[in-house]
């Protein structure tokens, strides 16, 4: 199988471990090529993986390979993406599907129908995440009331000018990234349309003019409740996402490395009446989960290779339809938060 992988960058070495890891799993081969306009970037590549390392985008594209990951800085992901529908079949452009509706839809007008659009929205792939989405679609809460959705994070010290935190590279801030992984798992669990119901935004640290954290109410169509927070502002990186229904609850703590490991456990409505503390009566799915495997799980998904970890999931790699939906969510918060797309 040829892989092309555009940008060098954190999210492409992402790509390139979950290969390497697919590879060994499931003995398969890999012919993958690493493009990007660094080439000190290249050399931190090649110095790690045994793959080609280039700056000539158009000498890969013309290898037509089977398929293209699109790793790149948010201003730069359209044009690439509208770029390689004409030489493959299958791609997969890192989150979000654009900066805007409107790059979204410029993109999905251009797509063939022949090709397969995926967007890199991984987080229905941590095992805990996952598990959640599947017990919520199979009835274990019973009806959900309310769901509470936090990520968070501080980035680091001269994080205002990388391409992160600029709005034209960007497109925004706490909202779009990593808010739209919220928005995606919102839209997973509601299994019907969103309102946007209100909400505030901040900023004032960073001060590169993008929202630096953003508290959303949304209640969809049956009549669930969510409450959404992202934020640039965490000194400490956190990522909890809690179901409460009229059977029970479940809730994810933790996202892997700085977030802290992951776990997943369920409770019942009035478990205390078994005369036990509540802590007892809770169930633990996921325990001590370093959640460092999304990314593989995401492409053996992609890949249509079985799952050693996942079996009997309902919830599948996000497709164009799924990241265009999330784009459309993303634009009416926006403007509930009176908030302009920085681009």
């Amino acid at each position: 199988m040829n892989i092309l992988i555009v940008g060098g960058g954190l999210i492409g070495k992402e790509r390139l471990l979950a290969l390497e890891k697919i590879s060994k799993d499931y003995s398969l081969k890999f012919q993958t090529s690493v493009v990007d306009n660094d080439k000190s970037a290249l050399e931190k590549v090649k110095e790690r993986f045994n793959v080609n390392v280039t700056t000539s985008l158009n000498d890969e594209l013309n290898k037509e390979p089977d398929w293209i990951f699109i790793c790149t800085p948010h201003s730069e992901a359209p044009n690439l993406t509208i770029q390689s529908f004409k030489h493959t079949k299958n791609i997969v452009v890192e989150k979000p599907l654009g900066r805007n509706l409107k790059e979204c839809e410029k993109i999905l007008k251009a797509k063939p129908k022949d090709v397969n659009l995926h967007v890199g929205l991984n987080y229905r792939f941590y095992l805990g995440i996952n598990a959640l989405l599947n017990h919520a679609r199979k009835d274990l809460f019973g009806k959900i009331i309310s769901v509470n959705m936090i990520i968070g994070h501080g980035n680091s010290p001269g994080m205002e000018d990388s391409w992160k935190l600029k709005p034209e590279t960007s497109g925004g801030g706490a909202l779009i990234d990593p808010g739209v992984h919220l928005l995606d798992l919102a839209i997973l669990i509601s299994n019907s349309k969103l309102n946007v119901k209100g909400g505030h935004s901040w900023k004032g640290f960073w001060n590169t003019g993008i929202e630096e954290e953003a508290h959303l109410i949304l209640e969809s169509d049956n009549n669930i409740i969510f409450n959404i927070q992202s934020s640039l502002n965490r000194w400490r990186s956190n990522f909890k996402l809690e179901i409460n229904g009229t059977k029970g609850y479940g809730i994810v703590n933790g996202r892997g490395r700085s977030y802290g490991d992951q776990s997943y456990k369920t409770g019942r409505r009035w478990a205390w009446q078994s005369g036990e503390i509540q802590s007892k009566t809770e169930t633990y799915h996921i325990e001590n989960y370093s959640a460092d495997d999304s990314f593989y799980e995401d492409m053996v998904a992609l890949f249509k290779l079985p799952s050693w970890k996942i079996s009997d999931s309902e919830i599948y790699p996000c497709d164009h339809k799924s990241g265009e939906e999330v784009m459309k969510l993303l634009e009416e918060c926006r403007k509930e938060l009176n908030i302009n797309d920085s681009c």
